[in-house]
């Protein structure tokens, strides 16, 4: 049982769960259930690192198959709602569920053993798009645009958690920044 990895894991699944529950619910539908799937995949890869790091090791591959979904899916979600929210677009039926069908594609891919170093790859191109997206809001004069670009540099921060050891375990570290990345991409959509 590692307990602080157990109370950042438990910490980033409440931050998801609670920046979605508070920011996202006047959204569009399929705007905010893209948002939902990329805030959501995270909390339950969260909530079973949660448990764990609480001493039960049989959710171990569990476990690595909701963080595989996270970083598929999820990210997958979070670059077309980044752009439907940059470009003032509510996102259609069709669009939803290509991005559903391209995410869950990605995802079976990546369970793959032989595929599975290369999922790294595809969450830090997906959070670069998602970026860039901030940044377009930036030059676009989209209000609270400039959170998105705050939200992917706390999580760009959180990804060089070795670089804090000395402050805090990196994965705790890690764990913290993304559930303040979560709360950033919370704030860009709040009116």
């Amino acid at each position: 049982m590692i307990v602080s990895h157990v109370i950042s894991e438990a910490a980033l699944a409440i931050t998801g769960v609670g920046v979605f529950w508070s920011f996202f619910g006047r959204l569009p539908l399929y705007n905010r259930l893209l948002w939902g799937f990329f805030l959501l995949t995270i909390s339950l890869a969260a909530l079973a690192g949660a448990v764990r790091f609480a001493g039960y090791t049989v959710i171990i591959p569990l476990h690595e198959s909701v963080q595989t979904l996270a970083s598929t899916l999820g990210i997958a979600c979070v670059v077309i709602a980044a752009w439907a929210f940059v470009m003032g677009r509510t996102v259609s039926l069709m669009s939803f569920s290509i991005t559903l069908i391209i995410g869950l594609l990605l995802f079976v891919v990546f369970l793959l053993p032989d595929v599975r170093v290369f999922r790294p790859v595809v969450s830090s191109l997906g959070i670069l798009v998602v970026m860039l997206l901030g940044v377009l809001g930036l030059m676009r004069r989209v209000p609270n645009a400039l959170w998105i670009v705050i939200a992917v540099m706390l999580a760009a921060i959180g990804t060089k958690a070795g670089s804090f050891a000395d402050l805090m375990n990196p994965t705790d570290f890690y764990h913290y920044m993304l559930a303040l990345s979560l709360l950033g991409f919370g704030k860009a959509v709040q009116r």
